[in-house]
């Protein structure tokens, strides 16, 4: 089950420096000046065993009917249509405002889970400010510091409790026993995403159309394939904010961080003419973030001037642009046309296969410790140890290293032991995650 809580508040209450204590590093720019953050960041947050997605949304500003305020605004209510649970923070140094009140009845329409964080509490605030707060009527209220972790354990603690009490629909079952694979199809406004989705399932489900953003919500449909149930979802296109914002807009919709979440495989699908843009970038970074498997889609292939080298020489160009995750499968593709969309069913169904593949144990574990040997670790105090591998899960792959101090191995550490175990088990389309697991004292 996919959970999503939403960080919600007046500019400048603290939310990301919350955001970036909660997920315990700097994902989200922080500034004095309010506004700063106007994309919606996530990241999975794992608490006791039990895993959720948490949103830092842009600041509510009620009064300001400016455009970028008025899409700020859309954004943040899409957020809270989509949450499971709100974290609604107030700034406990300037006292209650009325924009405050305005918030606390716009997020209390929804008729959702309501924490209230009485957030920069760490220095002395007096008790008369605090109870100002309690006013808003929210049962489950704490006082929080996002720069020293105040009552972070104890808003974590409860989040879980009432994450746990919702009951998510669950997904109808599948017509027979055969694997369902689920995938999300991603991308730009007008890149042919509605088309290709169309192509895919046979017939027409989404509204095509030259104007950009016609989807609008998402649309899911299930086809046989090569004995495996597969169910597209068409999502809208991430659009660009527009000059007023440097980079894009993360989520022209939160609607489709759910049909990720939801996802096994994601389809990236590009204009082969206009090559790849910043939106582009940001799209796979989403799927990797969730641990998806991306699959590149290459789209109106016909159009391209053929020439003896042209796929040779856009593979390089792929290459460089993705250098990152050089394990991301591709397939040049007209979704107009049909040509090569049976193929991109075979690979889906491949990545599929992939993503449930169980490694040996004992063949992981020599090549584990082999590539440890060739460079062990160094650590930032200690040179930690790695005893042994194991293969955790599947779908995607977990493998779990016993080491003595785990705080000390980096993440460039990790992607050197995964492009080791990739020229053994290359797994293209399948994205590798390493947990780390401490050695109990006296274990041999």
């Amino acid at each position: 089950m996919s959970y999503l809580v939403a960080i919600i508040g007046r500019p400048n209450v603290g939310k990301s420096t919350l955001f970036n204590r909660l997920v315990g590093e700097k994902r989200a720019i922080l500034a004095e000046e309010p506004g700063t953050t106007r994309d919606v960041l996530f990241d999975q947050i794992i608490w006791n065993k039990f895993t959720f997605t948490l949103a830092d949304t842009a600041g509510i500003e009620l009064n300001n009917q400016s455009e970028l305020a008025k899409n700020v605004m859309l954004q943040t209510q899409v957020a809270l249509d989509s949450a499971d649970l709100v974290l609604f923070l107030v700034n406990a140094k300037e006292g209650i405002q009325p924009d405050d009140k305005e918030v606390a009845r716009l997020i209390r329409k929804r008729n959702k889970p309501i924490l209230l964080l009485i957030n920069k509490t760490d220095k002395k605030i007096s008790p008369d400010v605090i109870a100002e707060f309690y006013q808003l009527g929210f049962k489950a209220t704490f006082e929080t510091a996002g720069t020293t972790g105040k009552g972070i354990g104890e808003v974590l603690d409860e989040v879980v409790f009432q994450l746990n009490k919702i009951k998510k629909p669950i997904s109808p079952p599948t017509i027979d026993k055969r694997e369902l694979v689920r995938v999300a199809v991603l991308g730009r406004p007008n890149v042919g995403k509605s088309t290709l989705f169309n192509k895919l399932i046979g017939k027409t489900r989404s509204v095509v159309s030259r104007l950009a953003g016609t989807t609008r919500d998402t649309i899911n449909e299930r086809i046989l394939f090569s004995d495996f149930w597969i169910e597209f979802i068409d999502t809208a296109g991430l659009r660009r904010r527009g000059k007023v914002e440097v980079g894009i807009e993360k989520f022209s919709a939160l609607r489709m961080l759910r049909a990720v979440q939801s996802a096994d495989i994601c389809l990236l699908v590009m204009e082969a003419d206009e090559g790849v843009i910043a939106q582009d970038m940001h799209i796979m970074e989403m799927a990797l973030e969730l641990n998806k498997s991306p699959i590149l889609v290459v789209n109106k292939w016909d159009l391209i001037e053929k020439t003896g080298k042209i796929t040779a020489n856009y593979d390089k160009y792929l290459d460089q642009k993705y250098r990152f995750v050089s394990w991301v499968p591709r397939v040049y593709i007209s979704a107009l046309t049909g040509q090569r969309v049976d193929r991109l069913k075979q690979l889906i169904v491949d990545t599929a296969v992939l993503r449930n593949l169980r490694l040996s144990d004992r063949e992981l574990n020599s090549l584990i410790l082999q590539a440890v040997s060739n460079r062990p670790p160094r650590g930032r105090r200690v040179a930690p140890k790695i005893y042994s591998a194991r293969q955790s899960a599947v779908n995607p792959p977990v493998i779990e290293l016993l080491t003595d101090h785990p705080e000390d191995i980096h993440r460039t550490y990790l992607k050197y032991l995964e492009n080791r175990l990739r020229e053994v088990w290359p797994l293209p389309g399948v994205p590798i995650t390493f947990t780390l697991k401490i050695k109990a004292r006296g274990r041999r």
